[in-house]
């Protein structure tokens, strides 16, 4: 009797996840071309960004009830794949599969999700890299793009990574924005931290 409760919310949270997670960060998406879009006018535009804040934390807190309904061990793998498969470009992935560590998954997340919505919404990019390594010891995050970059910090905090930096706090983790190695035009994220981090305890 157990097993099959445990396999029927493991296929509700599946649905949940391929249909209005997907649908919501569609939208989100959609939101984000709107509050850029040369024809809105300001008033509209801050309005747009305000419910596109809300709808990334609404988002966020569906998939930690989807976590918490599976009760599965987090992997970032498929929410990675589904992030970056909504940026209509030329993705690259390379993602272990490798299980982040207890209570670290959505703060890893939210990191990953406001990076990708950042190239979508302001890159202006042809490409973009995510590597994903989660050791036993340490867990490693990458995200670049081929994209414009960021030239000021008037444009970090309007880019909202104020927050993601935050969240790596929380972490007890590494957290770097900047250039690409060898000075390759685009932008460079990255997120480190230990599995034995006082924070992850």
């Amino acid at each position: 009797m157990e097993q099959d409760i445990l396999a029927e919310r493991a296929r509700i949270a599946r649905e949940i996840h391929d249909g209005i997670a997907q649908q919501i960060a569609a939208l989100g998406y959609e939101l984000d071309a709107l509050s850029t879009h040369p024809g809105v006018n300001p008033l509209a535009r801050v309005e747009t960004r305000r419910i596109r804040t809300h709808l990334s934390a609404t988002l966020v807190d569906l998939r930690e009830r989807m976590h918490h309904l599976t009760q599965d061990p987090i992997t970032l793998r498929s929410e990675i794949e589904s992030l970056f498969a909504q940026l209509n470009i030329l993705t690259h992935l390379d993602i272990d599969e490798e299980q982040l560590p207890d209570g670290t998954g959505w703060q890893v997340h939210a990191i990953i999700h406001e990076a990708v919505r950042n190239i979508a919404q302001h890159s202006q990019a042809k490409e973009a890299w995510c590597q994903y390594s989660a050791s036993p010891q340490r867990v490693q995050i990458s995200i670049e793009d081929n994209g414009v970059g960021i030239s000021n910090e008037k444009e970090v905090e309007r880019r909202g990574i104020s927050g993601m930096k935050e969240r790596a706090t929380l972490l007890g983790a590494k957290f770097q924005i900047g250039k690409r190695l060898g000075g390759e035009p685009g932008c460079r994220v990255t997120l480190s931290f230990a599995r034995d981090s006082p924070s992850n305890q």
